[in-house]
């Protein structure tokens, strides 16, 4: 004789079904029960079950505990479905533990129903550790037995499973939540959880002062965080790389080989996103956004050269200023001839121009003429070179007193085509990957100025000594990066735009579950 007997559930299981579903905003349906069922009415009920489902337009199927894993197939493929766990007996409890423990609880949405009422001990509101191998971010609902209230399973322990009533339900008011609708908003509370992080050395926006408390900009954002949640950190190694790639070794290098390795659970720098990186870490959403420039030490402000002295005027002013002087002088050419002279059109025009030369040398004329219309002539010439001498003067003043920078490119493309100056980037960074695994000719070519890997600079402050000392050498990062150590920096350095928008953010284990809740945290921090 078995010690339980099946609770009936029958006529209200479907409307809590579809309610359930309308919550969590699904249609497809996957039934789950143990091979153990035997009982008729068991089999009975699934089926009218099904069959109603259906009618309502909810896609259904049925699976057996032991074939859960099946459907891992259609993990992150599908719109996520909703499953229904019915919990007969004990032994279903087995299986469904035992089917659980290899499958990403935080997939789907859960409705589990406890439909048997038995002697021994209750599974139900008291679950021994951890037993559906749940995540901090499952989402499962439970009902059990014949009572009204829904209650939320999730862990964040992974032995065990926390439990709070999400809602009440009967068949004339439906659902009543007794909680804000928002997931994150209910979890807010890792209870003192401990997460294992990994900070990498002179990062410019998180350090460790003498009393062992972050600071930096991204220090700060998680020390609000591990208030706000409820969680502490505890530094477990730091390291000299952000983390990059090995295909000879087939490793991560850096803090990012760290997390991937399972020693760390988080790490506080930060982290450029890339396709590669995301295939292995999760990142958060992004705190600084940054433009990538290409820094050169700061050229000399002053570069007089001879053609220095005509760059008062722009080319047009200079093409119009000889143009009115010739003008003039086939004007005086034209007046004496009027007037008579003895004196033909050649020597008229050599005449004419060493005496425009004259005037505008501040000379006065040798013999003034008598005739009304040469006096007007030569006064306007006078009062022209009075004005061009003024306007020249206070340009060729301004321009030589302003500071000069003649820069020897001002892009990436005409950096490569100077071709004098070596490139550096930031050992183990993204930076580095981007650049050498890029098949763009340009990163080809940048791949060429730039030194072997073992010589590149590990630390930001390093890469800017080295540009300090070294005239012929570009370093490539961010505008945000190179703002945290300005004040570090031993000589002025020149940002050259490079086109690229960098994101960073911090990093944590792939398919973390806090991941979201610390996402959700920033953005209200944002707001």
């Amino acid at each position: 004789m078995r010690s339980y007997e099946l609770l009936s559930v029958g006529d209200e299981g479907v409307p809590l079904i579809i309610d359930v579903c309308k919550l969590y905003e699904t249609k497809s349906i996957i039934f789950l029960y143990g091979e153990s069922i035997k009982e008729m009415e068991m089999t009975t009920t699934i089926f009218k079950w099904t069959r109603a489902l259906s009618r309502k337009g909810f896609t259904t199927s049925n699976l057996y505990f032991s074939q859960l894993h099946e459907s891992s197939y259609y993990v992150k493929r599908i719109v996520r479905p909703h499953y229904i766990a019915v919990i007969s007996n004990y032994e279903a409890i087995n299986e469904f533990s035992l089917a659980t423990n290899t499958f990403d609880m935080s997939f789907a949405a859960w409705l589990v129903l406890f439909i048997y009422k038995g002697r021994g001990f209750d599974y139900c509101h008291n679950p021994p550790g951890n037993i559906f191998h749940l995540r901090f971010d499952s989402e499962m609902l439970v009902l059990c037995g014949t009572e009204n209230v829904l209650r939320k399973w999730y862990s964040i322990d992974p032995n065990r499973t926390e439990i709070n009533d999400l809602a009440s339900w009967n068949l004339e008011k439906r659902i009543t939540k007794l909680v804000p609708d928002s997931l994150y908003e209910r979890r807010h509370n890792l209870h003192g959880l401990t997460m294992r992080a990994v900070i990498v050395k002179d990062s410019p926006f998180v350090n460790i002062n003498k009393n062992d408390e972050l600071e930096g900009v991204f220090g700060r954002v998680l020390k609000e965080l591990s208030v706000t949640l409820n969680f502490s950190l505890k530094i477990v190694s730091k390291v000299n790389e952000y983390g990059r790639w090995n295909p000879k070794e087939n490793t991560w290098s850096g803090a990012i080989g760290e997390i991937y390795a399972g020693r760390a659970d988080i790490s506080i720098s930060d982290f450029s996103m890339t396709s590669a990186r995301l295939n292995v870490v999760d990142f958060t959403m992004p705190l600084v956004f940054s433009k990538n420039c290409i820094f050169i030490k700061e050229p000399n402000k002053f570069a007089i050269k001879w053609s220095s002295y005509f760059q008062t005027f722009s080319h047009s002013v200079w093409i119009a200023m000889f143009g009115i002087l010739v003008l003039a002088m086939i004007v005086l050419v034209f007046l004496k001839r009027k007037n008579g002279t003895d004196r033909n059109i050649g020597q008229l025009l050599s005449d004419n121009f060493l005496e425009i030369w004259g005037i505008f040398c501040q000379q006065g004329l040798a013999d003034f003429p008598d005739r009304f219309s040469l006096r007007i002539a030569y006064f306007t010439i006078f009062l022209l070179a009075v004005v061009l001498s003024a306007a020249y003067s206070a340009a060729l003043i301004s321009f030589l007193t302003s500071v000069m920078q003649t820069l020897p490119f001002h892009s990436l493309e005409g950096f490569v085509e100077d071709g004098t100056y070596q490139f550096a980037v930031l050992r183990g960074t993204a930076d580095y990957d981007i650049v050498a695994n890029a098949k763009d000719p340009l990163a080809k070519k940048l791949m060429e100025l730039m030194p072997e890997e073992k010589k590149l600079p590990i630390t930001l402050k390093q890469g800017f000594n080295r540009i300090c000392k070294n005239q012929k050498l570009a370093l490539y990062t961010s505008i945000a990066k190179k703002e945290g150590i300005r004040f570090k920096i031993p000589c002025n350095v020149i940002p050259i735009s490079a086109g690229r928008i960098e994101s960073l953010a911090i990093i944590l284990s792939k398919h973390n579950p806090f991941t979201e809740v610390i996402n959700f945290q920033n953005l209200l921090t944002m707001e």
